[in-house]
């Protein structure tokens, strides 16, 4: 019996060691062609109310309370939410604005466990099209770490991406 109990105790030992060894930096993006230019495109990403147009993630958690506050665009604008059941609590600041070229977001989440994270929307024209990328990046804790795991990050977090992404390019190309 004490032989399986310290075989046990070695492979668990060895397994959060493999953990606490797995990188600490990650990052997802994905990008989308949309059939207009990039001033038509911009104001989706940098006014927090337009976004939330075809944001995936209000969409993922109906029952969580947003709040938009400060700025209707740019630098201040923030997206806050409460009581959701998937997106649990946290806030969405834009703490960076270059026109036709990038926001920076900074995302804080306070429950279900704390974290925080740097979310990048860029745009690039080419000719009669423009690509968008959405970028998130971040460090995770020992938790996240485990979490990655079992689980595809990138796969989970890059799905709702592309489909933020899809709702974009028809909700601009259907305006354009």
């Amino acid at each position: 019996m004490m032989t399986v109990l310290i075989a046990l105790g070695a492979l668990l030992a060895g397994f959060l060691i493999f953990v606490a060894l797995k990188p600490s930096h990650f990052e997802v993006a994905r990008e989308v062609r949309i059939a207009s230019p990039v001033a038509r495109i911009f104001p989706y990403l940098n006014n927090t109310a337009l976004s939330n147009q075809w944001s995936p993630w209000t969409a993922m958690d109906p029952q969580a309370k947003m709040k938009i506050s400060g700025p209707a665009e740019g630098v201040g604008s923030k997206l806050s939410w409460t009581d959701g059941k998937r997106l649990g609590t946290g806030s969405a600041t834009i703490v960076e604005s270059v026109p036709g070229e990038r926001v920076r977001i900074k995302l804080e989440y306070v429950k279900p466990f704390e974290m925080s994270q740097d979310a990048y929307y860029f745009v690039k024209s080419e000719g009669a099209t423009t690509t968008v990328t959405w970028k998130v990046e971040g460090k995770n804790t020992f938790l996240g770490r485990l979490m990655c795991t079992f689980m595809d990050m990138d796969k989970e977090i890059g799905g709702t991406f592309t489909k933020g992404l899809t709702d974009l390019k028809t909700l601009v190309e259907k305006a354009s």
